[in-house]
């Protein structure tokens, strides 16, 4: 398991990415917005993403109402990078950009 400041950076560190993905994107099409510890992607045809911390698990969770979904990711070290886990082999990044595309039809 992370060490908690380690962890809390990371988190950090991915909403930061995620902020900086939606900067250059028309918000009629995509909305980012943050607000207690939560990022909340909100799309054009109503559908809501949200990104969540959960610190006792040390793990960054993903909720897609829209298709009735939600993710625990974990951090691997190794590859430096968010991985489902329940061993599916969904990597977080390669998922969020995934899930847009299909959803909105913005490419990241």
């Amino acid at each position: 398991m992370l060490d908690e400041k380690v962890y809390r950076q990371m988190i950090t560190d991915t909403f930061s990415r995620v902020e900086k993905l939606f900067e250059d994107v028309d918000p009629d099409l995509v909305e980012c917005n943050t607000s207690q510890g939560a990022l909340t992607l909100l799309l054009s045809s109503g559908a809501k993403c949200i990104l969540s911390t959960q610190p006792s698990v040390r793990q960054l969770w993903m909720a897609v109402a829209a298709k009735g979904q939600a993710f625990h990711f974990n951090w691997d070290e190794s590859k430096q990078q968010w991985w489902d886990d329940k061993g599916q082999g969904i990597e977080f990044w390669a998922y969020l950009k995934a899930y847009i595309w299909d959803a909105a039809r913005v490419e990241l």
